[in-house]
């Protein structure tokens, strides 16, 4: 019990006396499932807004969030109270006020260790310390040491100290770092771990191992273990995730399912987590606004992690998305556009919001097409006029912007526009160029003057690309793969050598993917005599191969699409291909090198007609 107590005693001022502020619970002994108070000493010297509040990170396997406490005045500073999941072992805080990020302990943040009653609790919740710090630097930006071959080594010391903590999943997240270390698979490690899960014999560690077995395609192991945990835990977290996957897939998601399904997932498996329930809501939201039902959609906001982001994304769909296209219903599309707005404003009032000014570009930039489309010109001016001024219009938000100055403005300083973004070495998006020569020819001048600034704009695109690929992969050679097609054909891309080649990742539950599926097809039909191979990659789809082939071969052959695909089951060619979202596609020239990485389709076309001269 002595060694215990001095192993406690030195983590704590390890974790809080050795930096600069403080942040320790007010009462050593943390409660589980109730609120705790913590105590917030800041540094010397450091003032700290009336408004402030504590940002409070906790992750953990299945779940991570950032809770916001309000800091009040103390005997010793400030406190703050809140309330975490049963399975946090570890926060990590940082403290900022209206206009700023006040204290982020030297861009470290403070954490806080919460189950330390004995050593097993106090080695996992170490362990827990080196899991939270990829959420740390994704999602409050600290500037702490995520590097793979940095934390196997952090493991690895602590295993040394609690060697039975390689009976604990954090060994399967040092697993996962020492595999992108040594850039291979370790299955005989992985699968000796699932053996110790399973002779664990709890609930925790029988999915674990289920899921190893799964991955490595075990199936008979895996579905006795299925078999074994849905008998035993009728309402545990493989019943529950069975429950979730079931209600993805229904085809008809009434108002009534859904609410049935929030119900269950509330009474049966005892889940109120925000996390999960906000995926039920944004489903019930969708229909409210499908229904243009906005007070429904309004009395659920509170249940959704990003409110305004869901109403944007519903006015987008109705403005049509392109200028070209033609919208519908769209007063209440302005409607909700603008209760997106209006909803950001009121978030940034509450705390600081990094995030604030790209959501607020997005967002008034559908705002701004919509009034377009509804012929509000000046008020459509005024929103993107805004954007313009701060660089915060993307290629679409230019096209818009270029679209609405030549309903206020004349047509010499569209043309100044136009030729002081290409002579900024800003990337034009097509429409500029064609719009600069309409311009040249209505003016009668001199088309020579047009061909030196698409020149210099053609230029600014090939660097822009080049740079865009050397960030992104580090050198610009294509890596071969072999997949199997819808006919169970391997098909490797090094088979199209010396044609253009085009990568497009999508998934059947990617909506942008389908609606960027016309226009491919358009490309597909256009450049099929010619040197140019589409291949339509399909990943992330998280369900069983067979399934997975079904659900493709039935969605293409119904839509009539001539593609190509082929199955990245293991999702090994998107983390090759470093794909961060989909849809994106990616233009392979003729050398085998890559061209271009993105989601750009409308100028897809010029790329590949670039590569063919």
């Amino acid at each position: 019990m002595k060694k215990i107590t001095i192993l406690l005693f030195l983590s704590l001022i390890n974790n809080v006396f050795s930096q600069n502020g403080k942040i320790y619970l007010k009462i050593p002994k943390f409660k589980t499932g109730a609120e705790n108070t913590y105590v917030y000493e800041p540094p010397t010297g450091l003032v700290i807004e009336n408004n402030s509040k504590a940002n409070i990170l906790y992750a953990f396997d299945t779940d991570y969030s950032v809770d916001i406490s309000p800091l009040k005045k103390s005997e010793k500073g400030y406190e703050f109270t809140a309330k975490v999941p049963d399975s946090a072992r570890t926060i990590l805080v940082v403290i900022s006020d209206l206009q700023k990020i006040a204290d982020n302990n030297n861009n470290k943040g403070y954490i806080v260790h919460l189950k330390t009653q004995n050593e097993s609790e106090l080695g996992k919740t170490l362990a827990n310390e080196i899991f939270i710090r990829y959420y740390a630097v994704n999602v409050l930006k600290l500037d702490l040491d995520n590097k793979p071959e940095n934390l196997v080594l952090e493991y690895e010391t602590l295993f040394k100290k609690y060697p039975d903590l390689k009976n604990d999943k954090s060994y399967l997240s040092y697993l996962y770092n020492l595999e992108n270390v040594k850039k291979t698979k370790l299955k005989d490690e992985t699968i000796a771990f699932a053996t110790r899960c399973v002779k664990k014999n709890n609930e925790n560690s029988l999915v674990t191992a289920y899921h190893i077995y799964e991955n490595y395609g075990m199936q008979t192991d895996a579905a006795k273990i299925k078999k074994e945990v849905l008998k035993r835990y009728p309402n545990g977290e493989m019943q529950k995730t069975m429950f979730i996957q079931g209600f993805m897939n229904h085809p008809n998601k009434s108002e009534a399912y859904v609410l049935e399904s929030i119900n269950t997932l509330k009474t049966k498996f005892k889940d109120h987590s925000k996390r999960s329930l906000s995926f039920f809501y944004g489903n019930l939201a969708q229909i409210y606004l499908s229904k243009k039902d906005l007070e429904k959609a309004k009395s659920i906001e509170p249940y959704l992690y990003n409110p305004s982001n869901t109403y944007n994304d519903a006015a987008w769909v109705l403005s049509g998305g392109s200028l070209k296209a033609p919208g519908k219903d769209l007063d209440f599309a302005a409607t909700i556009s603008k209760r997106s707005l209006d909803l950001l404003e009121e978030k940034k009032k509450e705390n600081f919001y990094p995030e604030y000014q790209s959501l607020y570009n997005m967002y008034a930039d559908t705002y701004a097409h919509i009034l377009y489309k509804q012929g509000k010109y000046k008020e459509a001016f005024t929103y993107q006029d805004s954007l313009r001024k701060i660089d915060g219009l993307d290629s679409n938000g230019k096209e818009c912007y270029l679209a609405i100055l030549e309903k206020v403005k004349s047509q010499g300083e569209v043309k100044e526009y136009i030729e002081n973004e290409i002579n900024s070495n800003n990337v034009p998006p097509a429409i500029f160029l064609t719009k600069l020569k309409e311009i040249y020819v209505a003016q009668n001048l001199p088309l020579d003057g047009y061909e030196k600034f698409k020149e210099k704009a053609d230029k600014s695109n090939k660097a822009a690309r080049a740079k865009n690929v050397l960030e992104t992969f580090g050198n610009a050679t294509a890596t071969d793969f072999a997949l199997k097609n819808l006919d169970g054909k391997e098909v490797k891309l090094s088979d199209y050598k010396g044609k253009v080649v085009v990568l497009d990742f999508w998934a059947t539950w990617c909506g942008p993917c389908k609606a960027s599926f016309p226009k491919m097809q358009e490309l597909v039909t256009q450049y099929k005599d010619k040197d140019v191979a589409f291949l339509f990659i399909n990943t992330w789809e998280n369900k069983k191969e067979d399934e997975v082939l079904k659900n493709v071969t039935n969605y293409i052959t119904e839509k009539k699409y001539d593609f190509n695909v082929v199955f990245d089951s293991k999702s090994e060619v998107v983390a090759d291909y470093k794909i961060k979202g989909i849809p994106t596609s990616i233009l392979i020239g003729k050398k085998g090198n890559i061209l271009f990485s993105g989601h750009a389709n409308g100028s897809l076309g010029e790329m590949i007609d670039e590569e063919l001269k």
